[in-house]
């Protein structure tokens, strides 16, 4: 449960640092960005190590990744049911914001074929 755990508030984490302070983002992103890194912080206030590890993950996620989990973990922050549900909100906003800002223009093809939500459209004109 807690690796589970970890990969959802970790990978929330660092989509919302990367896309929830771009000026692109969506209120909702942003909002849910810093409601899940206002708990983890609290979370970690007073943990010198676990606050550097948080500050050092927003920057360079693939170093300070472990170290920000082994934090999470002993605070308890992984299994934290309001964690949980900010970094799923985090996850589903960002979802919703890339669906959102995907478009794709295709002019004088024939046989094209689109990843739209999930599914496949494909609309074929050809002309003689």
């Amino acid at each position: 449960m807690e690796l589970e755990s970890a990969s959802i508030v970790l990978g929330a984490l660092a989509g919302g640092a990367v896309r929830g302070l771009q000026d692109s983002a969506t209120a909702a992103v942003k909002d849910a960005y810093q409601l899940l890194r206002d708990l983890l912080a609290n979370r970690l206030h007073g943990n010198r190590s676990g606050e550097a590890a948080l500050e050092g993950y927003l920057e360079e996620p693939e170093v300070w990744r472990l170290p920000l989990q082994q934090s999470l973990e002993r605070t308890g922050a992984l299994a934290d049911p309001e964690v949980l549900a900010a970094a799923r909100l985090l996850l589903e906003q960002l979802g919703e914001a890339a669906a959102a800002a995907h478009v794709t223009y295709v002019r004088d093809s024939s046989g094209v074929q689109v990843n739209h939500r999930g599914g496949n459209v494909q609309h074929n004109t050809f002309r003689s």
